[in-house]
């Protein structure tokens, strides 16, 4: 079954991940390309292994401008028109 991930960052050679469902991996940095901290992915884990991976730019997009709208609203939520 295919998981999403987001790269939350890199340490040395090591991308820390997190899954939808808060699994933590750290994650052979070569392993994921060319790909930068909060890109989304999916993959196939198998407990040990990540296969399959899948970039999803689409996810990461929406995701970014999800949570932009988010903190526009939090912070004009006091603000008169």
């Amino acid at each position: 079954m295919k998981t999403v991930f987001s790269i939350d960052r890199f340490e040395g050679e090591l991308a820390v991940c997190i899954s939808d469902d808060d699994l933590q991996l750290d994650v052979p940095r070569s392993v994921l390309g060319n790909m930068k901290p909060n890109d989304i992915f999916s993959a196939e884990y198998d407990g040990r292994n990540l296969t399959e991976i899948t970039p999803m730019p689409e996810e990461r997009d929406r995701r970014l401008e999800a949570n932009r709208a988010r903190l526009h609203k939090l912070f004009n939520r006091n603000k008169k028109s």
